[in-house]
């Protein structure tokens, strides 16, 4: 009879326990719960901050990319300039500021296509050259040597830019290079002993460069003429 009051009281100790377990047992449910979540975040937050970076480098390598190629695009259209402007101004007889003038517009409708060129998600603004941002120097065998800087702006939407472009270029000689070559040749003939052996060499030459060399003793004065093949005027200049 004395064991079942005790046994009660057993069984009661057993539940209080029981209650009291199981404020803290939703507790560790709640950290375990909270830990999840902040570490589900965390590495949400991980992955997104890799992505980002991610296309970041990618739109900055569109606008190295780009910068680049409008660079070599303006670069070889610059020599291309040159070029044309010697043989069209040269063969009407014009002077170097007409071929400096050529040199400038012909970019300059270069760089308006440029700007004109739809990009997507990028902008290219390129101005104008002028006398300020394209200098070119004449050489004394005529030919020209182009420095030049444009304040050029590449930005992308995601944000990564660029800025500026070097301009450089030199040309192979041309304008006015009759007239050098034919001075020059008669310069050699003031110490040459056979005329025929000179005009020979000469003609070797200046053969690559399209140039034939013609020497004509009369009376004792010699002629020197310089004619260009591919279709430029020829100059005389007597001894």
């Amino acid at each position: 009879m004395i064991k079942f009051p005790s046994g009660r009281a057993e069984i009661r100790r057993l539940r209080a326990d029981q209650r009291a377990s199981v404020p803290t047992l939703a507790v560790f449910t709640i950290f375990v719960i909270l830990c999840s979540s902040v570490a589900i975040v965390t590495f949400q937050s991980l992955e997104e901050r890799s992505v980002s970076a991610i296309i970041l480098k990618s739109a900055a390598d569109v606008v190295r990319a780009t910068a680049s190629q409008v660079g070599s695009e303006l670069n070889s259209a610059l020599e291309s300039s040159i070029a044309a402007a010697m043989y069209d101004v040269g063969l009407r007889g014009g002077t170097r500021e007409q071929v400096e003038q050529y040199v400038r517009e012909y970019l300059n409708t270069h760089i308006s296509s440029i700007n004109a060129y739809p990009r997507p998600n990028l902008t290219v603004v390129v101005p104008p050259c002028d006398e300020n941002s394209l200098a070119l120097d004449w050489l004394p065998d005529g030919g020209i040597r182009a420095r030049g800087y444009l304040d050029a702006r590449f930005e992308h939407v995601m944000g990564p830019r660029a800025f500026g472009l070097s301009l450089r270029a030199v040309s192979r000689p041309r304008f006015e290079r009759i007239k050098h070559v034919a001075e020059l040749s008669l310069a050699l003939v003031a110490s040459a002993a056979n005329l025929e052996e000179l005009e020979r060499e000469l003609n070797e030459n200046y053969a690559c460069e399209g140039l034939g060399v013609e020497l004509e003793n009369e009376d004792d004065m010699v002629h020197v003429t310089v004619q260009d093949t591919f279709g430029a005027r020829g100059v005389l200049v007597p001894q």
